[in-house]
């Protein structure tokens, strides 16, 4: 390596690699240390670079830190980012772990919820980030022969999230937006199976609430399964609150919502 790829290496793993030490700062060599020792000194630039990952961490997960506060949210950044260092440059791919990690605090325990909404939000990121789909094609569905319509594979778009979860987390969400309603009812003490599909339309990304059946239906497409089984799912989630259920406007509910963009034979 070049003299300066070798200091970019050791000034990158000085600053993120963890706490630093005297024992521990590759560049101490390269340091002037006249007037504030090498420790001292990285500790500046690593407490820098903590605060920006931080920040990144707070694009990702706002509603988490309206939930727990700026300060407590600070504070776990901070362990959080001691313990799953970036490994890239790339910020849109870091804290994928950070819902677990919340869910493993002991000073969050008490909110049994806070994994799910952290969860949700790194869908709504990560749906944000991903491809276009191409639109769907009725005419080649309309070619199918209703003997092998079963056989299909039905392909979800690129930027869909499925998410199921105990808790109302779909309206935690909305009432920490900068828009909130103020007509939204939640309790947390009850037990509120909620199932959401997320999806982007151009450049917004919408979340939808949606009834057990329908996710069975999704779920199934997202595992590449065919559409018989699929129907089968969704006849086996059937709860006193679907009522009836369609499998065909299901389906032509969420290929018009361009959640389905394609299909295959299997």
């Amino acid at each position: 390596m070049t003299k300066l790829a070798q200091l970019q290496a050791s000034f990158i793993k000085d600053c993120l690699s963890g706490p630093i030490n005297t024992d521990n700062i590759s560049l101490a060599k390269e340091l002037d240390t006249s007037s504030i020792s090498a420790q001292g000194l990285m500790a500046i630039y690593q407490n820098s670079a903590i605060a920006n990952i931080t920040s990144s961490l707070s694009l990702s997960y706002p509603v988490v830190e309206k939930l727990v506060g700026k300060d407590f949210f600070e504070q776990v950044s901070r362990q959080y980012i001691f313990n799953h260092w970036p490994t890239t440059g790339n910020m849109d791919d870091y804290g994928e772990k950070f819902p677990q990690f919340l869910a493993d605090l002991a000073q969050a325990k008490h909110l049994t919820y806070l994994r799910d909404v952290a969860q949700l939000e790194w869908l709504f990121h990560q749906c944000s980030l991903a491809k276009d789909s191409i639109a769907f094609d009725w005419t080649l569905l309309a070619k199918v022969a209703p003997a092998d319509a079963l056989q299909l594979n039905f392909i979800l778009a690129p930027s869909v999230a499925l998410i199921k979860s105990t808790h109302a987390i779909d309206k935690i969400w909305l009432m920490n937006q900068d828009n909130a309603s103020q007509d939204i009812e939640l309790s947390l003490d009850d037990d509120n199976e909620t199932n959401i599909v997320l999806f982007r339309q151009e450049l917004k990304t919408e979340m939808m609430t949606i009834c057990a059946s329908e996710l069975a239906v999704l779920e199934s497409f997202a595992n590449g399964q065919p559409f018989a089984v699929a129907i089968e799912a969704a006849m086996a989630s059937i709860t006193a609150m679907d009522a009836e259920i369609s499998i065909d406007l299901i389906l032509k509910k969420y290929i018009e919502l361009g959640v389905i963009c394609a299909f295959s034979m299997s």
